[in-house]
């Protein structure tokens, strides 16, 4: 179709006579008749360079029965060259070269410029991968001859099939297709809603349609005069938004937008489902931005003038809302494009001014004249809930199961609940044998203490001020990160009230949730019952975590407990849980959720042990060698753990030639000396030489079994495990041994490393150990899954049957009598292990009185061991795990570097002097150091208590239990914060003492001497940040104490420390564990297993 051809179909003029523009005059038929005219159409195909899709779409052009008068190809991929030739032709057709176009109305206006169009009164405007039946221009044709005020006629889409190598499938018309839209309208905000479901099957069903509010421009039949007087569409509204802009701004200028059902064009929507360019493949993901900024455009354009401002403000005010949305229905890339788009349209105001001048310049009807062809909200929900539905539907149908299947599945979980119930009910039965005696000291206000585990009293805000200022209440203080440990314990405290009843509630039931997180680990390995009921009484029976409990260290415990959860998230983020063999085998795919999941739950695991962050990394690389195709969600597995404790990471990578590196061995709270261990007792699970299991009378043959008791269970999981090696050896076996090794290595690494100094059982100094509970964890985990994934069945054959059947009986017989020694060896009336219910207060109401806000002094608890005077400076009742930091311990025991601390030595001095009261001054240089009161604990050196007798300015306050003595008079007594009339102001002069929190001053001051000191009780150091009334003070060192030059003048007084690192660090741990959250969130999955 090179020439210029007749267009055979006559249009009606208007009433008046007149013919519309660009329509040829033509006879008149008879008087009072309208005259009829004939009609010039050029079909535009715009295409990106030579497609699949366009010789198929000239094809169907070239078979229509109503044939267009001119069909131009337009290029917008072409060479900037190829624009200057007029005269070029592509398969007969008029060729034009249209570089630099962004969208469709860019390619048109192009070719209108050129002259491509003649004298065209119709623009038949086609996609590359939009095919028209062979009548589709007739119907168009024949709908607009009925009236001269449709400006745009819209076909029936229906979707364009691909073969499995996108090559387009010439369409069937015998077949009815999926129908993509007749014509479309927009929700009150702006969404495109066709009212068509994603795979509704054309039926005639909505043939009835004919005036919309828009079209797709894929096959619409446009006047040109209206084209012209329009100046084409809006380029900004872009390519998924032109055909609202045309249709709208026609309306509004009087003109009619109709749809025509019987007008059939078939439509790939390559761009719109990613079918070619950069992202083929990408889905529908791969227009969600551009589609998103027109949605967002559009709005902007179509309101009010006055309404604008409130329209930007409230897209970016609901972005992160409804980037949160995306997120929890596991669409990170779209949450990405919720967040860019408002912003992206709110910072272009020049094209959106354009756009709104080119709106107001052909508008001559009021806006109101839409709203009968918009949506309403109702019609919104009704359409939602369909589509809803309709999917439902569809994943019932394509994925559910069978009613046979259904059935075994129903059984399979019977068989599940029953062996959970027979595991968790006696192990609650022995938690509730444990701990009951406890029960009426917690109800009273006690708490858990002994062993490694010190009290954790304060609020909230204390506990997340320790765990995130970086400024560790030790002695007089000190810069160093926190414990990893405080911030999974502030995050508990927030769910339970306090830190010290999140700790209490760990501690009571660590061994049922040790059950339950044993039977799900196993659950991913095996499907077998009577296994998994073995493993989760061998996980809850381990050595090492009961060793833990016992000896109060939470952080292994919380390892131990976070674990096996680890593994269930990663395997099914992998793709590769164990299944119910029920049904057809379904493809294996990995899960986005389950990988953000486990991110959260290695970052608790972490928490408690940092040692496994090295683990996991290992793990996942060795993951990678099987699961190439799992890259990015097992790298997105690791973010969570090293964004939440990432100043202790950066601690210990800076210091690690130094020796930093011991921390992440280092058990959080009281440093413990333990036996030390050897390889072969770490291989069989135990952290230290254990003790034999008691025999009682037995004879002594089996009383000498006695001692090979507690190596059972270590022995029973290696045999097992090492039985899976001989034969198939599956991913799950591999991967076991792997974690296995990785676990030894941890073991027998924290095992040998000392990291920090303490007190032996007899009271003399002794070098502390790295503990290897957490490595052993890791070690039974491995050895764990390699045993399971061997699990054999119990077959058909008798002699199999009994094999097995003794198998799991010793698999569940030598974990519960494990438990049930440990219980008899443990639990006494005295408490568990180490661990005690403790209701006593460490401080009497006094020193707790003074430690209270506004004053926030510290007590000095002194004692005298073996000759020695052991101190201690207490922050709140009792030595606190706020203040605890392995850093700090590694520091003081000279195994890790760290600023001089000039507060530790003046107060060994002053403890000295005090436990001698020697010096008259004493009472004036505690308080300068924030010391409100000194205290002996009961039973306390008989001697000590008469030197503090005898100390000037100490006065007596308690006369049994915990002796305390006030440092001073009461007034104006000893505070955190202190005001000087200079900084070598004499100590004995009285100070103003500022109202504080022990962390913070924010009071107002009055004028006073023109050299003012503001003196903390706290070591001078970096981060310490003074203002008054907005005016940043400058800081002093006032005999190693932190302090800072107030002046003559008053005002709102503001002290406190403020790393600059520490707000960046908590955005990105904030905005970290928000979107790993709604990720993790099971919304949007069905799961039929």
């Amino acid at each position: 179709m090179a020439g210029r051809m007749t267009a055979p179909h006559l249009t009606r003029t208007p009433a008046d006579g007149v013919a519309p523009p660009g329509a040829t005059p033509g006879l008149a038929l008879a008087a009072g008749r309208p005259s009829r005219t004939a009609v010039a159409v050029t079909a535009v195909v715009v295409t990106r360079g030579r497609t699949a899709y366009l010789p198929a779409t000239l094809d169907a052009l070239a078979a229509q029965g109503h044939a267009p008068d001119d069909v131009v190809v337009v290029d917008v991929d072409a060479a900037p060259s190829t624009a200057a030739h007029a005269d070029l032709s592509l398969g007969g057709h008029r060729y034009v070269g249209a570089s630099g176009s962004r969208t469709l109305g860019d390619a048109v206006d192009h070719a209108l410029a050129v002259g491509a169009l003649g004298d065209a009164g119709w623009i038949w405007v086609l996609h590359d991968d939009s095919a028209p039946a062979p009548d589709a221009l007739g119907h168009l044709l024949r709908a607009v001859e009925h009236s001269a005020a449709v400006a745009v006629a819209g076909p029936k889409q229906v979707r364009w099939d691909l073969d499995a190598d996108g090559t387009p499938v010439v369409p069937d018309r015998s077949r009815p297709g999926v129908l993509l839209e007749v014509g479309f309208t927009v929700s009150p905000l702006g969404r495109r809603m066709t009212g068509i479901d994603d795979s509704e099957i054309d039926q005639g069903q909505h043939d009835a349609n004919e005036d919309v509010l828009a079209v797709g421009l894929a096959g619409a039949l446009v006047r040109r005069s209206v084209w012209e007087q329009l100046r084409g569409t809006d380029p900004e509204a872009g390519r998924y938004g032109d055909g609202l802009d045309l249709s709208r701004r026609a309306r509004l200028a009087g003109h009619r937008v109709v749809v025509v059902p019987a007008a059939l064009v078939h439509h790939a929507q390559a761009s719109l489902r990613g079918l070619r360019g950069a992202r083929r493949g990408a889905g529908l993901d791969a227009s969600a931005y551009a589609r998103r900024r027109s949605q967002l455009y559009a709005r902007l354009v179509g309101v009010p003038l006055p309404l604008v401002p409130v329209a930007m403000v409230a897209m970016l005010v609901w972005a992160p809302f409804a980037a949160a949305y995306r997120l929890a229905l596991k669409r990170p890339a779209r949450a990405r494009d919720e967040i860019l788009a408002p912003v992206v349209t709110v910072l272009r105001v020049v094209p959106l001014v354009r756009g709104r001048r080119r709106a107001a310049a052909t508008r001559t009807r009021p806006r109101r004249v839409l709203r009968p062809l918009r949506a309403s909200w109702r019609r919104v929900a009704a359409e939602r809930r369909d589509a809803r539905l309709t999917r439902a539907e569809a994943h019932r149908v394509r994925r559910g199961p069978t009613d046979l299947e259904r059935a075994e599945l129903r059984r399979l979980a019977r068989r599940r609940r029953t062996a959970l119930t027979l595991v968790v009910v006696p192990v609650l039965l022995l938690t509730a044998a444990t701990f009951a005696p406890w029960q009426g000291v917690l109800a009273d206000g006690g708490r858990i203490v002994g062993g490694a585990l010190l009290p954790a009293p304060g609020s909230l805000g204390d506990a997340f001020a320790a765990a995130t200022s970086g400024w560790v209440r030790d002695a007089l203080s000190t810069g160093a990160p926190a414990d990893p440990l405080l911030t999974l314990l502030t995050a508990l405290g927030a769910l339970t009230g306090s830190v010290q009843q999140g700790v209490d509630l760990l501690v009571l039931g660590a061994l049922p949730l040790a059950a339950l997180a044993g039977w799900f680990g196993a659950g991913v390995v095996t499907r077998s019952v009577w296994a998994r009921a073995a493993a989760a009484l061998v996980w809850t029976a381990s050595p090492a975590f009961l060793a833990s409990l016992a000896s109060g260290r939470v952080g292994a415990v919380v390892a131990h407990l976070a674990l096996p959860w680890v593994l269930v998230a990663t395997v099914r983020a992998v793709g590769t849980q164990a299944r119910d063999g029920v049904g057809p085998a379904r493809p294996r795919t990995g899960s986005l959720g389950a990988a953000a999941a486990a991110g959260l739950l290695l970052a608790v695991a972490v928490s408690g042990a940092p040692a496994l962050l090295p683990v996991a990394v290992l793990a996942c690389a060795g993951v990678l060698v099987v699961a190439r195709r799992s890259w990015r969600r097992l790298l997105l597995v690791l973010v969570p753990a090293v964004v939440v404790g990432l100043p202790f990471w950066w601690h210990v990578t800076a210091t690690w030639a130094d020796g930093g590196w011991r921390a992440v061995l280092a058990e959080p709270g009281v440093p413990l000396p333990s036996a030390a261990p050897d390889g072969l007792t770490l291989l069989l699970g135990q952290p230290a030489p254990p003790q034999a299991w008691p025999t009682g009378t037995l004879p002594d043959p089996l009383a000498a079994a006695g001692g090979a008791g507690p190596w059972l269970l270590g022995g029973l999981v290696l045999v097992l495990a090492a039985a899976a090696l001989p034969g198939r050896r599956t991913a799950a076996v591999r991967g076991g041994f792997l974690l296995a090794i990785l676990g030894l290595v941890v073991a027998l690494t924290a095992a040998g490393t000392a990291v920090a100094s303490g007190a032996a059982p007899d009271g003399s100094a002794a070098v502390v150990h790295g503990w290897p509970g957490a490595g052993l964890s890791v070690l039974l985990l491995g050895l764990g899954c390699a045993a399971l994934a061997a699990t054999p069945r119990p077959g058909r054959h008798p002699a199999r049957r009994v094999a097995v059947g003794l198998v799991a009986a010793l698999a569940l017989a030598v974990p519960a009598g494990g438990l049930a020694v440990w219980w008899a060896q443990s639990v006494t009336p005295a408490g568990v292990g180490a661990l005690t219910a403790d209701a006593d207060h460490a401080v009497p109401a006094v020193g707790r009185q003074l430690q209270a806000p506004p004053r926030s002094a510290r007590v000095l608890q002194l004692d005298r061991v073996d000759d020695v005077v052991e101190y201690a400076v207490l922050h709140a009742d009792g030595s606190s795990l706020l203040d605890s930091s392995v850093v700090v311990r590694a520091r003081d025991a000279g195994l890790a570097p760290g600023p001089a601390r000039p507060d530790v030595d003046a107060l060994d001095a002053l403890v000295a002097q005090v436990a001698a009261g020697r010096s008259p001054d004493l009472a004036d240089r505690l308080a300068a150091l924030g010391v409100g009161a000194v205290q002996v604990p009961a039973d306390g050196d008989a001697d000590l208590v008469t030197s503090l007798d005898l100390v000037p300015g100490l006065h007596r306050v308690t006369e049994e239990g915990v002796l305390l003595w006030r440092v001073g008079d009461a007034d104006p007594g000893t505070g955190w914060a202190t005001v000087l009339d200079a900084a070598d102001a004499d100590p004995a002069t009285p100070a103003v003492v500022l109202a504080s929190d022990g962390r913070r001053v924010s009071t107002d001051v009055g004028p006073g001497a023109p050299d003012r000191t503001v003196v903390l009780a706290e070591s001078a150091g970096q981060g310490w940040r003074a203002s008054l009334d907005g005016r940043r003070l400058a800081a002093l060192d006032v005999d190693g104490r932190q302090a800072f030059e107030l002046g003559a003048a008053g005002g709102h007084l503001v002290v406190e420390h403020a790393a600059a690192s520490r707000p960046p660090w908590l955005a990105l741990t904030a905005l970290v564990l928000v979107v790993f959250t709604l990720l993790a969130l099971p919304v949007g999955r069905r799961r039929t297993r």
